[in-house]
């Protein structure tokens, strides 16, 4: 009676397994994927996914300026981000390199905030390790590691906007790093860890 007993309670548990076991697998096959907290905002707004969007730029070393839509149809443009790579160049050096589309996007957003119509006069994009170390020499505020050197940062300014009014735009939206630079007027935006620098309590 006992090993009867103990037998229909083994088979018992085991069917409560292999419900769980079920119940856990369709789970999983129905979670969706993890966003990016810097993606998160962006895919709850409305249309989100279906709005194309633009750039405009300049490059302050060059006088080159493109006015482009770089995401359309629920992806990125691989020529139009081509294109930002050649213009956001290291001026210096010539050479060129991806620009990580997170930024792009991060000035798209930029652009709405602060409501305007002009472009984003770009004073620094890609930087090379060569380019950011001859700086280094001369300027010990620049980082060794720079976001410059893997396409993550950007230092900027925009007609008719005051710089302080950039940096809080820019804070607000909270997707990386954000520096004040008014005695060179420019605001650097990084797509790094969220942090700032150069002004605290503007």
């Amino acid at each position: 009676m006992v090993f009867q007993l103990n037998r229909r309670r083994l088979l018992g548990l085991g069917a409560a397994a292999v419900s769980c076991m079920a119940v856990d697998n369709a789970f999983a096959a129905t979670r969706l994927p993890l966003l990016r907290p810097d993606r998160q905002a962006a895919a709850s707004q409305p249309h989100a996914r279906m709005s194309a969007r633009e750039l405009d730029l300049i490059n302050t070393h060059t006088d080159e300026r493109l006015k482009i839509v770089y995401w359309a149809n629920g992806g990125y443009e691989p020529e139009a981000l081509a294109e930002i790579d050649r213009l956001m160049r290291d001026h210096r050096s010539g050479d060129v390199h991806a620009i990580d589309p997170a930024l792009l996007d991060t000035l798209h957003t930029l652009t709405r905030k602060l409501d305007t119509n002009e472009a984003f006069h770009i004073i620094s994009g890609y930087r090379s390790p060569a380019t950011n170390s001859q700086m280094r020499e001369s300027n010990a505020g620049v980082a060794k590691k720079s976001y410059h050197m893997r396409g993550m940062a950007v230092d900027i300014r925009v007609p008719g906007r005051e710089l302080s009014y950039i940096r809080k735009a820019a804070l607000d939206i909270g997707t990386g790093g954000v520096g004040y630079y008014p005695r060179s007027d420019f605001i650097h935006v990084d797509v790094g860890p969220v942090r700032q620098w150069g002004m605290r309590n503007a």
